[in-house]
């Protein structure tokens, strides 16, 4: 039965675990520390991650002494402390260990060279002599077995590509390859033994499993090439193209199959001979041979030693990019968490990357769902976005994050590693475990039971695999975007629905009772895509559900291919389904089914989600609405007779909720607004009907007009130009600093250079002023208005202990100011903005050169309000508004303070003194009925910012993807004046109503 007192207080095992980026000198004491910052944000523990800017060597005795300490740590607070199998990403080379072992370990492609000779060498394969059409396209080929040279034929040479050393981001050597069994037998000594030899006490408790990030065969699908698109052509007259391999892959393919991939090579390219058959058969092998090297094996040892696998594979958003992995599907039969990443500031392009891990969780009972999450959304998101982007993802299945990411270090580049960067310097930090804590309930919540779905939707990664040539595209992309409309279709009738691989339908798929039934799953309907083929396996376990009364439902075009071969079984079965010719037919036939959950809303884009799940005798319904505009009226039948109550995953609370009994459901009816939530908990009764009082409103009060204005926290003044004197030199003009850098290191490592920031000051603050400094250490000397400041004798720090803060309230002056830095330039050239710190108002210039002013204490505002254009563009921090206003003696029942336009990570409300509570919507109501009074009040609303304004982007418009790039390439997008974001809000009044007669 589910507990109400769990899902108030949840075990950690149900909180997020971030990756925590392991960038820079690793100290175990200041880990530590941050062990305890995390548990006490809100999250219940930690991917022990190696990354970009890791100075402490990767796998060495430092770096197991550092995770002892983190992992004793986390011993004494419930934490724990997941291995990251990597250094930075994909997985596989363990820092360049492997790779650097032995070149058979490095990864491999078999290239496609097209000439009018061919090429005979130790790397050849194979080599065919074909004859070309006008086009110079293949009509057939013949094998050869000696170099030739013909104007008349097209030869194909097929080599044996390995990836040489050299590539800096595998660490100066290279990828692996993951199909060879001894290649990821290396990987496993390597990256996971350790860890278990070292730490045996804590594994499997403290230390519950390890993450591995975006492994695959076929990441750069070519090795630098020429590409198809360049005209006119350079080098060579054809292009070159690629696909995955492995020297041991012929052998396994020709036991599987009983015929040679190798005498067969030229129909994974051009559509000639049996290509559909041999495409087939290949990709099946590529993804079952990668299943069996690296994901079953890992999987295996994982349990052998007592650790869960988990992580995510590369690329699973769309039929095509997974090609990277085979097909994504069948590995997570081999995962104990099956996961995937979510990446940008959307949410519809990853239906299918969830779709695909949740229903193989569902089906082969893995409880729980990972996602990597709120990568490259920058430092701006609020609570609201990432309820927004987590609500999404938790309806469609997942119930794990996996933050994206904590920065150990903010040093240089680090603070602009594809965050949002959850940390202590957020000045959201101190609420995280608000929005923490909703999650948690409901990673609790939706963990329990089996997810309740009627319809089945088969994969279609056989046809893509049938089709498929890196030579042209199309075919499989058109495939794919069919699917994807298909999958967006099914969520605008509000059907839920599951996927069936076709290689774990093999496994697992029978027919019991009628249903269609996978491991656990129980399908009443199955649905076949669009699709050119499917495999014999599938076709007999749908003639079986055909003969018990199943329904299956083609969409045309239906397949004609059989495992890749034209079939006249597949007519027979095509003759037993109901075949529809549109999307619009397949609503009509599947709304005539009869479904165990209906949903109806005159919501017509899909964005009402609804997951209904059994535990027992209950029934769990958890509705969002991820419009960010819109509201939705929406009713909710589920089979059977419950009683209704409503749980709240932001407080924790459980309330008796209402309901309809009527045709044999329980039918739940409600309104939601933009990206809000409800959580019902069904159990055996009869449904409340709704009774009670409804109210109007009699008066509306704006509260227009003049707000006092209080910081919390000091105002900021970024400066990120600068002039550069290179040895000496005059100074340049003043220049992005991303530019400036490129300037210092383009003369060379040892270059001495100069820096010079400017601000104007016009009227000199009160309190002190801090010049802040990233990384001091790199200076040799710095100078404010021309007098040297001591940098060993600092005054704190301010983002982390890279930021030092320095007085300079003695050495500003009215008018123009300078600070100057200068340097030599080293291996790892950090050329990074300076800030000022203190008790002023600013006034963003154009290229860095901002004022200081007087501080406003008061504001008049009637429609909108951003704070940036009153004295705090770069404000990262909370500040208070308020407002007294006369009540009064009225004659009403309740009363509202009404919140539009919230600008912030959220607000927290005080009336008179007391919080009422903590607003993370844009748009909130918030009752104060209790803590108004008549005669004079106090209206408090203290919003909550991000380090969005102060650590940027700050020169490129708001983009759904934030990379590093996004901070430090200087294009065409870049502009010089500031583009910030509001801090405010809009439209702000009381409501007030009365019990309607």
């Amino acid at each position: 039965m589910l507990s109400r007192e769990l899902f108030r207080n949840p075990p950690k095992n149900f909180r997020g675990i971030p990756f925590w980026s392991l960038n820079d000198l690793l100290d175990a004491s200041e880990a530590a520390r941050q062990i305890r910052l995390l548990d006490d944000g809100g999250f219940g523990g930690v991917f022990f991650h190696a990354r970009e800017g890791l100075v402490t060597p990767y796998l060495g005795e430092e770096w197991f002494k550092v995770f002892e300490a983190v992992a004793e740590e986390a011993s004494k607070r419930g934490f724990t402390v997941w291995i990251y199998d990597e250094d930075r990403w994909p997985s596989g080379f363990a820092g360049g260990y492997v790779s650097a072992l032995d070149a058979r370990y490095r990864y491999k492609s078999l290239i496609m060279v097209a000439d009018t000779k061919s090429f005979e060498g130790s790397d050849t394969i194979a080599m065919f002599r074909c004859v070309p059409d006008e086009k110079w396209m293949p009509l057939r080929c013949e094998r050869i077995y000696g170099a030739e040279a013909d104007s008349r034929y097209l030869y194909l040479t097929f080599v044996r590509y390995v990836a040489p050393a050299g590539d800096a981001w595998y660490s100066g050597f290279s990828y692996v390859d993951l199909l060879d069994r001894e290649t990821v037998e290396k990987f496993i000594e390597v990256a996971y033994k350790p860890y278990v030899d070292r730490f045996a006490k804590y594994i499997g408790s403290v230390v519950p499993g390890v993450f591995t990030d975006e492994p695959n065969i076929y990441q750069f699908k070519t090795p630098p090439t020429r590409r198809i698109s360049m005209v006119p052509p350079r080098g060579m007259r054809f292009p070159v193209f690629a696909l995955p391999w492995s020297d041991k892959l012929p052998e396994y393919f020709e036991k599987i199959n009983g015929y040679s991939i190798v005498d067969r090579l030229p129909e994974l390219f051009f559509d000639i001979g049996s290509y559909t058959k041999t495409r087939y058969d290949y990709w099946r092998i590529v993804t079952l041979l990668f299943v069996e090297s690296f994901s079953r094996q890992i999987f295996e040892w994982c349990e052998k030693h007592g650790l869960k696998f988990t992580g995510h594979y590369l690329a699973e958003d769309t039929l095509v990019s997974q090609l990277v992995v085979g097909a994504t599907m069948p590995h997570y039969e081999y995962m104990h968490i099956p996961g995937i990443d979510h990446l940008g500031y959307q949410i519809w392009k990853s239906l299918l990357t969830v779709k695909q891990v949740a229903s193989v969780a569902n089906q082969l009972g893995r409880e729980r769902v990972l996602c990597e999450t709120y990568g490259v959304l920058g430092n701006y998101p609020t609570f609201e976005d990432r309820k927004w982007i987590g609500d999404f993802l938790y309806a469609l299945g997942v119930n794990l994050l996996n933050h994206h990411l904590v920065p150990y270090s903010m040093r240089g580049r680090r603070k602009a590693d594809y965050g949002l960067n959850f940390h202590w310097s957020q000045p959201w930090w101190r609420y995280n475990r608000l929005i923490e804590d909703y999650f948690t309930r409901l990673s609790y919540i939706l963990s329990q039971g089996v997810r309740l779905v009627d319809v089945l939707i088969i994969h279609p990664i056989s046809s893509v695999w049938s089709v498929y040539t890196p030579i042209n595209e199309s075919k499989a992309k058109e495939l794919d975007s069919v699917f994807l409309d298909l999958l967006k279709h099914m969520m605008k009738l509000h059907i839920d629905f599951e996927l069936g691989d076709e290689v774990i339908m093999g496994k697992y798929g029978v027919v019991e009772d009628g249903r269609l039934t996978i491991g656990r799953a129980r399908y009443k309907v199955v649905v076949l895509p669009p699709s050119v083929n499917i495999a014999s396996s599938t076709l007999s376990l749908l003639d079986r559900f055909i003969d018990s009364g199943g329904v299956v439902v083609a969409v045309e075009p239906t397949p004609k291919l059989l495992d890749g071969v034209e079939n006249p079984e597949i007519a027979k079965l095509i003759s037993r389904v109901r075949i529809v010719k549109s999307f619009d037919e397949l609503s009509t036939l599947l709304r005539s089914t009869d479904l165990d959950v209906v949903v109806e809303s005159d919501d017509v884009e899909g964005s009402i989600l609804v997951h209904t799940r059994i535990a027992g005798d209950d029934r769990i319904v958890f509705i969002t609405n991820v419009d960010r505009e819109k509201s939705y009226s929406v009713r909710i039948g589920v089979k059977g007779m419950y009683s209704i109550e409503e749980w709240n995953p932001l407080s924790g609370e459980a309330i008796q909720s209402f309901g309809l009994a009527r045709d044999g459901r329980t039918w739940i009816e409600l309104n939601l607004g933009p990206v809000e939530s409800k959580l019902f908990i069904l159990r055996p009764g009869e449904p409340v009907a709704k009774q009670g009082m409804a109210f109007r409103k009699v008066r509306e009060i704006p509260l227009d007009g003049l707000w006092s204005i209080g910081r919390r926290n000091p105002n900021i003044l970024v400066m990120d130009y600068a002039r550069v004197s290179i040895e000496n030199s005059g100074w340049s003009d003043l220049q992005p600093l991303p530019k400036v850098r490129d300037t210092i290191v383009s003369k060379g490592i040892g270059v001495g250079y100069r820096l010079r920031f400017e601000f104007v000051v016009e009227s000199i603050p009160k309190g002190d002023i801090y010049l802040v400094i990233e990384n001091p250490r790199i200076f040799r000397e710095a100078k404010v208005n021309g007098q040297t400041l001591d940098l060993l004798r600092d005054d704190g720090e301010w983002i982390d202990w890279n930021f030092r803060k320095y007085s300079i309230a003695k050495l500003v002056r009215i008018g123009l100011n300078y600070v100057e830095l200068e340097g030599v330039a080293g291996l790892e050239p950090e050329i990074e903005p300076v800030y000022l710190l203190g008790d002023f108002g600013v006034k963003e210039g154009v290229k860095g050169v901002s004022k200081i002013v007087s501080e406003t204490h008061s504001i008049s505002f009637k429609e909108e309000l951003n704070l940036c254009r009153y004295g705090y563009p770069f404000y990262a921090g909370e500040i208070e508004l308020s407002k007294r206003i006369y009540m009064e003696l009225e004659d009403y029942d309740k009363a509202y303070l009404d919140i539009e336009g919230l600008n912030a990570a959220l607000a927290i409300v005080y009336v008179n003194g007391a919080e009422v509570g903590k607003l993370i919507f844009t748009s909130s109501k918030i009752d104060i009925s209790k803590h108004i009074r008549r005669g004079e009040n106090e209206i408090k609303i203290v919003l909550v910012g991000t380090l969005r304004n102060a650590l940027g982007p700050l020169h490129k418009e708001d983009s759904p993807w934030v990379s590093p790039e996004t901070f430090y390439i200087v294009d065409s997008t870049w502009r010089d004046e500031y583009i910030l974001r509001p801090l405010g809000l809009k439209n702000v009044r009381i409501e007030l109503y009365r019990t309607a007669q």
